[in-house]
């Protein structure tokens, strides 16, 4: 719903509606728009439409003729659970659902505006086939995808737009209207520093309209600080999202961190880094119960808030460091894991390894504080069986 409100203020050909958090609210909605209309729960998941709810509702897609349709479909939907087959058995709760005005299809086809590393740009890719997935379209017809490298200088330009109208068998009608389009969706991915705007159907109806009925938009995460209109947009996702609150506080403060259900803390720099300890874990035994990503830059401020992020686990039995100076300097690391023993408190023994800049310094630092909750093993594959054996 996002989408196409961003595409409607660019002036693209968008189904009328909004979004109600009560089956009151989808009422007046519906009523302030023309029947017949669809109602979806709105859930950032897909395959809603084959979804099933907790309230025994088959679809959290359901299309009705009357807002009084709107409003018993919403009752069925909202405070229950959607479970889609991109969500786990328990589902994703309904908070909100979308009204929009139903149109007829006739033809679904695909369109897409993304930057590619292959061609150095833009590049615009779209297919005659729609509805379904890119990646199930390229598989069952591979010719039907095509790709259209579109030069940063000079934009998309008339006679491109036209040509991928054309492609796509649009009417003489459909054409006119889909170059419009098309140019103001570049307009868009151009301006909000987008890195996908994907319209997925982009359909025709039988009047020979064109409208863009689902879409999703993602803005490059590096350019949010000069995007201010886009900001209202993540307070709105932040209120919506089913990201763990552990995760959200990390997050804002500049750190990766994911939860997971083990009893094994990890703290590391570097994803790769993460990676391999969350491997060495699994291999000899463990179950990591989150990891925590400081990267290269953090402050003394961010590593503090970072062991109390990590200690929050209920289920930690050990807690491995696993630290690879470079940016990062071992001795700071110590220092703060010091730091955070005095002001937090180890929840549980931690298993240090501190291999690189200043990586000495850390290690004497430690080793003064002599602690039995406190161990250095310097050897990769050695700490992460210390850590796992303390676990168990």
């Amino acid at each position: 719903y996002q989408s196409k409100q961003l595409m409607r203020d660019f002036g693209v050909t968008v189904q009328k509606g909004g979004i109600a958090s009560t089956p009151q609210g989808a009422f007046e909605v519906a009523k302030a728009h023309l029947a017949p209309y669809i109602v979806k729960a709105n859930v950032p998941v897909g395959g809603r439409g084959l979804g099933s709810l907790t309230s025994g509702l088959k679809g959290g897609v359901q299309m009705c003729n009357e807002p009084s349709q709107v409003k018993e479909y919403s009752q069925q939907m909202l405070g229950y659970q959607l479970v889609t087959k991109q969500t786990t058995s328990e589902g994703v709760p309904v908070n909100s659902v979308l009204v929009f005005e139903a149109i007829e299809i006739s033809k679904q086809t695909y369109l897409a505006f993304m930057l590619d590393r292959n061609f150095g740009g833009p590049v615009c890719i779209y297919s005659k086939h729609g509805g379904v997935s890119i990646e199930e379209i390229a598989v069952k017809e591979p010719g039907s995808v095509h790709i259209l490298p579109i030069s940063i200088q000079k934009g998309l330009t008339h006679e491109e737009a036209t040509r991928v109208a054309k492609d796509l068998e649009f009417s003489e009608k459909e054409q006119e209207l889909a170059v419009k389009d098309l140019l103001r969706l570049y307009e868009l991915f151009i301006q909000n520093d987008a890195v996908q705007v994907e319209v997925n159907p982009w359909a025709t109806t039988p009047d020979e309209k064109v409208y863009c009925v689902d879409a999703k938009i993602n803005i490059d995460d590096n350019a949010i600080f000069r995007q201010t209109s886009m900001r209202h947009f993540i307070t709105e996702q932040e209120e919506f999202s089913y990201e763990d609150e552990v995760e959200k506080l990390a997050e804002r403060q500049g750190l990766n961190y994911v939860g997971m259900n083990g009893n094994i803390g990890c703290m590391v720099n570097g994803a790769g880094l993460a990676m391999a300890t969350m491997d060495i874990i699994k291999i000899n035994g463990g179950e990591p119960a989150n990891f925590l990503d400081v990267g290269g830059g953090a402050s003394e401020d961010q590593m503090l808030k970072a062991f109390e992020i990590l200690f929050s686990h209920p289920n930690l039995k050990s807690v491995f460091v696993n630290i690879y100076g470079g940016i990062v300097r071992c001795d700071l690391i110590a220092q703060n894991l010091m730091k955070a023993k005095q002001l937090i408190g180890f929840p549980c023994p931690v298993v240090a390894r501190l291999q690189g800049n200043n990586a000495d310094k850390a290690t004497e630092i430690i080793n003064q504080e002599r602690s039995d909750e406190l161990k250095v093993e310097p050897n990769f594959e050695a700490a992460a069986k210390l850590a796992i054996k303390i676990a168990n």
